[in-house]
């Protein structure tokens, strides 16, 4: 069986997903693609809230035909444990979660609740 390959428009379409550097910082962002994209929208897991920086690396998704792409992560640098996660700012403040149940603090700690 012969099939068509779509001609035109679909062939010059934009790929899914690129990687592009942060040109407007915060939410919504500008990311430069094959041009500057602005005002995207920032995706990540539930629960969890971030602002992309300056300069960084980002993947950036389009969300449909007619809606804007989005930013969904920032390209991840360092190494970690299979199972650990890390929570990281800019000012070197750090979370990390060990798979063997430790919690590792990095920087200054304030503890603000009730004592039950």
């Amino acid at each position: 069986m012969w099939m068509a390959r779509p001609r035109g428009k679909d062939l010059l379409e934009e790929p899914v997903a690129q990687a592009g550097q942060v040109t407007l910082a915060g939410s919504p962002a500008g990311v430069v693609l094959e041009g500057e994209r602005r005002n995207l929208p920032l995706f990540g897991p539930g629960g969890y809230r971030w602002s992309p920086r300056q300069g960084e690396t980002v993947l950036v998704v389009k969300t449909g035909r007619e809606e804007p792409s989005a930013l969904v992560g920032v390209r991840q640098e360092g190494d970690l444990e299979p199972g650990e996660v890390c929570l990281s700012a800019a000012q070197g403040a750090e979370i990390r979660l060990k798979p063997d149940g430790t919690i590792a603090l990095t920087g200054r700690v304030t503890v603000n609740g009730q004592e039950v």
